[in-house]
């Protein structure tokens, strides 16, 4: 079992995610925020709400209701990078984190993408990552590590940072 991961690391890729998927939000014009690239797609807004809503419960998640880890602590890692990082491939998001059809608050989505950052550096800071979260099962994978979830939640983020680029290409034009 491998309970040994660099913080540092950790650490690095969350402010580069955030960072970088944040940079790339700025250059948005406000009037372009909710504008759907193609029938049955996503508006940047409605990308944000559904990263707003997937990546804010760590917060509350990875606290509660945890367990020992008999498995190491980083086993699912690899799988879930090569899911969320095959962008040629379409996921279907659970019900409870599709986004509506709405206007949204460009920078009250900024603030709030911000606190997640903030968030997730405090929770690898004052957590013990190798706990096991029993509080939810991920669909496909099951019971993650704070670990896993918080990597989980970067490859989210870095996902639909690519997406948003490329709804960028076509609502720019």
């Amino acid at each position: 079992m491998t309970n040994n991961f660099d913080t540092a690391a950790l650490i690095g890729t969350t402010n580069a995610t955030y960072d970088g998927f944040e940079k790339l939000l700025l250059s948005v014009d406000n009037s372009l925020w909710d504008k759907n690239p193609a029938e049955n797609s996503w508006s940047v807004g409605q990308v944000m709400e559904h990263i707003l809503k997937a990546n804010s419960g760590l917060k509350n998640l990875l606290p509660e209701n945890v367990g020992e880890t008999d498995r190491a602590i980083d086993e699912k890692i690899p799988l879930m990078k090569s899911i969320f990082l095959d962008f040629s491939t379409k996921l279907d998001a659970p019900e409870f984190i599709i986004p509506v059809e709405t206007l949204h608050d460009k920078q009250q989505q900024l603030d709030k993408l911000k606190a997640i950052k903030k968030d997730t550096l405090q929770l690898i800071d004052s957590l013990d990552l190798s706990k096991t979260c029993m509080g939810f099962e991920l669909p496909v994978f099951g019971h993650l590590t704070r670990l896993e979830w918080i990597n989980f939640s970067l490859f989210h983020a870095q996902r639909h940072t690519e997406q948003v680029r490329k709804i960028i290409a076509v609502i720019a034009k």
